[in-house]
């Protein structure tokens, strides 16, 4: 029997709806405004099925959207991503759904691939000019646009500014800047790097990682080969991670401590305690601001914190985005067309707005301005920038993350045991 989720909740606030530009074979929105195409006043219910408990955001584009349809009804669910294609076959009536990269491009999965259930999205006149050409290109698998992102979802690190200016130190803004400041906070007692086991080892390295990959024509090729050259290439970015581990400017045992989702207790070990440097990707860090009010530390002495790219690079940080999630069509719903009319609303520059300022993560949109997020824009010690349009595949990124992680627990004894690795599990993919 199917549990039907809560009606989501329409908040009052007023919409400023948007204006697409022309893209995709679409036609043009209308200049004043977002522009329906179907029956305003027709009675339907969507029912959109996601990952998220409390999904505030989609709260907020759902209000908006129900000023222009009043009498569309939207239902939202919660399901897990793990059995996604078991959860859609057993709950006829789902018209949207939340999707991962391993739903749509990885059919051996077979628990969790959901693509052939759901709609191409390019085909169904969506103005997506307002988003990130990138963050579309991703999503796309074989030539079918099979979701559309909701947010983006950097790696970084959060530095508590207010402890670095309370010990006489700035914030640093290269690689050997933050070696300096990670011995002299170790020298004054403090664990540097925290984060849980499982994040952190991979997402400190990640962004020169993925930027290295990016910017040789050859090196995902020579991955997936099994190449030897491959390891030499990546062992730079092994090299800086051994240093964090061998000098003991992030502990293991610590880390290990952390739930392996890095959020809540994550968040609170942060206000909570003298962390330097909390390593943690814009999901978790979106997290944070509901949750200075649980923190007794945080409420009775606040302080200044932020999140920034790791200053992994010799003149500066690697910046690396990639999207967090998607909503996908399901191609059978009785109301696809209602549904295709919600995503062309949602992918306009003020609802993708919208929907990345209520979840505290950076927007999609080609535009947009983030001001939670300072220390990712206009930066003026960037190295190399990568925006992944699906060109390397989650699988590799799966890879390294399992590699970084062994690393940092005791599994490779050095860095070019640990590069050596990382190309072998590489060669193994399909």
């Amino acid at each position: 029997m199917k549990l039907r989720g809560k009606k989501i909740t329409a908040l009052v606030m007023a919409a400023i709806l948007s204006v697409g530009a022309t893209g995709c074979g679409s036609e043009k929105d209308s200049a004043e405004g977002f522009e329906p195409k179907l029956d305003t006043e027709k009675e339907v219910t969507l029912e959109i099925s996601g990952f998220m408990g409390n999904f505030e955001a989609l709260d907020q584009v759902v209000n908006n959207f129900n000023e222009i349809y009043p009498n569309v009804t939207i239902t939202y669910e919660q399901n897990t991503v793990y059995m996604l294609e078991d959860y859609v076959q057993n709950n006829q009536g789902i018209d949207i759904i939340m999707t991962t990269d391993g739903n749509i491009q990885d059919a051996s999965v077979v628990e969790n691939y959901v693509g052939n259930d759901c709609l191409d999205l390019s085909k169904e006149g969506i103005d997506f000019s307002d988003i990130s050409p990138e963050m579309i290109s991703y999503c796309t698998v074989d030539g079918q646009l099979l979701r559309v992102p909701i947010t983006k979802n950097p790696c970084g690190i959060v530095v508590k500014k207010t402890l670095l200016e309370k010990e006489d130190l700035s914030v640093p803004e290269n690689y050997q800047e933050f070696i300096d400041m990670l011995s002299a906070l170790k020298e004054k007692g403090y664990n540097p790097i925290e984060g849980a086991a499982n994040h952190v080892y991979a997402e400190i390295a990640m962004n020169m990682a993925m930027n290295l990959m990016h910017s040789d024509d050859t090196l995902v090729d020579e991955l997936r080969n099994g190449d030897e050259a491959a390891a030499e290439k990546m062992l730079p970015v092994f090299e800086k991670l051994e240093t964090m581990i061998k000098e003991g400017y992030t502990d293991y045992e610590t880390n290990a401590e952390y739930p392996s989702d890095n959020y809540d207790a994550s968040i609170l070990s942060f206000f909570e305690g003298d962390m330097p440097f909390w390593v943690c990707n814009a999901e978790s860090f979106s997290g944070m601001k509901k949750r200075e009010s649980k923190s007794e530390t945080y409420s009775a002495n606040p302080f200044e914190y932020e999140f920034m790219y790791v200053p992994w690079g010799e003149k500066g940080v690697y910046a690396y985005e990639e999207p967090w999630y998607g909503f996908s069509v399901i191609k059978d719903s009785d109301v696809k067309d209602y549904a295709v009319e919600f995503i062309r609303f949602l992918m306009t520059e003020e609802e993708s707005d919208v929907m990345a300022s209520i979840k505290g993560m950076p927007s999609v949109a080609v535009n947009a301005e983030d001001e939670r997020y300072p220390g990712i824009h206009d930066i003026k010690n960037l190295e190399a920038s990568f925006e992944n349009d699906g060109s390397i595949g989650n699988d590799i990124r799966e890879v390294f993350t399992q590699v970084c992680t062994d690393f940092g627990a005791g599994t490779y004894s050095n860095a070019q045991e640990a590069a050596e690795a990382f190309v072998q599990g590489c060669s193994t993919l399909d």
